[in-house]
């Protein structure tokens, strides 16, 4: 029976745990760790591409906890925010989603690792910035809720960090038996200085709390109903954080969400691919400058061979390498 119910998509599974007792026992079992589901897709029509990810990431067993969504500069923010509030995630599911420099992730048509960066272009017809990622999360044992940062509108532009903490520690404290939450995920409008805000944050926080999140991006945001954190009507949202508390009721049997924090600058299978687009030869010195595919900038050639060692090495020791030997014809095309 486990076996069986592991294989339904997201609602069926949630219809198979209203059936009985057991069922909802070799449900919770099922779900008893965490578990992100996230989903690219390319298409140029956003509500295609919204109906796309929506149903990947619901094709297996998952309780949504949170939704984050990233669409590209081509798409509408708020047609987005629309369209994935009325789907079938849930109405009462913490949402943020913002407009991104970029995607990467999990196609949903080949069910490959995709990375774009989009390009400026004086084309109409070019699609290259429409896309959407849409990441999914459940965590049980903790409890999700989305805390604005606000700043007053009379007088000169004064962010209430002060007032951020203290209603992140009250959101917190409401769920949890600890005012601290276990992380952060923080979007901040382009106009924000988010700096002294971190500082702020670090310092009222303890170091087991990670933090997140971009520093400057448009976004849009939907709270829990239940967050009853209110505000004067003379001040507007600068940026918002999605916290993630420690459920003191959490169910037996779920043990403790440890969360790891690292930096990339993207994935590849094989490694970079660039395009020469400027060779000069000299008797003792070759000056090259290339393009990267998933950078527009062009870069030089010690800047080429400071990301990539690999190449350093086939290139300055004169060495063959199996795995990656087909880099040659690439580098120096």
């Amino acid at each position: 029976m486990q076996n069986i119910l592991r294989r339904l998509p997201a609602l069926s599974f949630a219809s198979a745990a209203c059936v009985s007792r057991l069922w909802n026992s070799l449900c919770n079992h099922i779900l008893s760790s965490p578990k992100l589901a996230s989903a690219v897709s390319l298409n140029p029509s956003l509500e295609d591409a919204v109906n796309e990810v929506v149903d990947k990431v619901l094709s297996e067993p998952i309780r949504p906890h949170f939704v984050l969504a990233s669409v590209g500069p081509s798409f509408s923010l708020q047609e987005a925010f629309q369209l994935i509030d009325s789907s079938k995630l849930g109405s009462r599911v913490p949402m943020v989603i913002n407009i991104c420099e970029g995607v990467i992730g999990r196609d949903v048509h080949r069910d490959q690792f995709v990375e774009v960066q989009w390009e400026v272009s004086e084309d109409e017809d070019y699609v290259a910035e429409r896309g959407i990622i849409l990441t999914v999360g459940f965590l049980p044992g903790l409890k999700a809720c989305i805390v604005p940062l606000l700043f007053q509108h009379k007088g000169p532009r004064s962010l209430l960090v002060d007032e951020f903490v203290m209603d992140i520690r009250e959101s917190v404290s409401a769920v949890s038996d600890s005012a601290s939450p276990a992380g952060i995920i923080l979007f901040a409008d382009p106009k924000t200085d988010i700096k002294p805000v971190l500082q702020t944050i670090e310092y009222a926080f303890p170091e087991e709390t990670f933090i997140v999140g971009d520093g400057c991006s448009k976004f849009l945001y939907r709270s829990d109903s239940r967050n009853n954190i209110t505000r004067s009507p003379d001040s507007s949202c600068a940026a918002v954080a999605l916290t993630f508390a420690r459920d003191r009721n959490r169910p037996l049997g779920i043990g403790e969400t440890q969360f790891h924090v690292m930096l990339s600058t993207g994935i590849s299978p094989v490694g970079y691919m660039y395009r020469a687009v400027y060779v000069e030869c000299r008797k003792s010195l070759t000056r090259l400058t290339a393009l990267r595919e998933t950078l527009p900038e062009r870069l030089d050639g010690q800047a080429i061979l400071d990301e990539s060692p690999i190449i350093v090495d086939i290139i300055n020791g004169g060495k063959e390498c199996q795995d990656c030997c087909h880099f040659l014809p690439l580098f120096w095309s």
